[in-house]
């Protein structure tokens, strides 16, 4: 009966060659700090070859030694990146974070498209031109204001015969008045023999800001000077009938 009874399981001693097999890992980083203080002659201690075996890439066993490598150690609370030292034994971060990697290299940069260059330079050319094209209107504008005035008004001194002479010449006006051209003729000087002609009406954009000139010359072949009304680049001819300035008609063969 006592033979058949199941003898208690004797506990063998430990070796050496036991203790060679367990070794103890730290659990927080404080047991780490405690490790690094400590001389590398003293062996590492792991509590089971079964932990050891998880993080193969961190430890490396060979028999009883062990190796040692450094790696980088990601501060969750700080939110940067330490190195440990030399001899220090490497763990993982608590919460298993993973080190931010660096820039890309150079090499992988990617350039833009040359179409991007030729559409940029041309928008920069079309407001360029708007802007230049802007200016100049404004610089004419001015021009005129101190040339011409406002309302845009021309006058000049000539003999057409109507009484006149070189001593006493007729004095024209020609006014751009709120587009209408209108041109007052001072027979010989004198307002009492003033008369005036109607021009046409300018319709164009700015047209109220057109200066008007006029020009006295033969386009008739008659002998007299007629009159010519230049508005940008148009003119207009009215002939001289000796006594005053009329429409040109059907019969008139004007050659400017």
């Amino acid at each position: 009966m006592q033979s058949d009874e199941k003898q208690p399981r004797q506990k063998r001693p430990k070796t050496k060659q036991d203790d060679s097999t367990a070794f103890d890992i730290p659990d927080t980083q404080d047991d780490v700090s405690l490790q690094d203080t400590q001389s590398d002659s003293r062996p590492l201690r792991y509590r089971s070859s079964s932990i050891r075996l998880r993080d193969p890439m961190s430890i490396q066993t060979t028999g009883p030694q062990t190796t040692r490598r450094n790696v980088i150690i990601p501060d969750q609370v700080a939110g940067r990146v330490t190195t440990p030292t030399p001899g220090a034994m490497p763990t993982r971060s608590v919460r298993g974070s993973v080190a931010k990697q660096g820039p890309p290299d150079g090499n992988q940069r990617r350039g833009f498209h040359w179409l991007l260059y030729v559409g940029v330079g041309m928008i920069a050319m079309l407001a360029l031109w708007v802007v230049g094209s802007s200016a100049l209107a404004w610089g004419i504008a001015r021009y005129d204001d101190l040339r011409y005035g406002n309302p845009r008004t021309f006058q000049i001194d000539a003999v057409v015969g109507h009484g006149d002479d070189a001593a006493h010449p007729s004095h024209f006006i020609a006014v751009n008045l709120h587009r209408h051209i209108v041109i007052v003729e001072f027979m010989a000087g004198n307002p009492a023999r003033a008369i005036s002609y109607s021009g046409p009406y300018l319709f164009d954009p700015g047209g109220d800001l057109t200066p008007v000139t006029l020009e006295f010359r033969d386009v008739t072949g008659d002998g007299l000077p007629d009159m010519l009304i230049h508005i940008q680049d148009q003119t207009i001819v009215f002939v001289n009938d000796g006594t005053k300035f009329r429409p040109p008609n059907s019969s008139d063969h004007i050659h400017l």
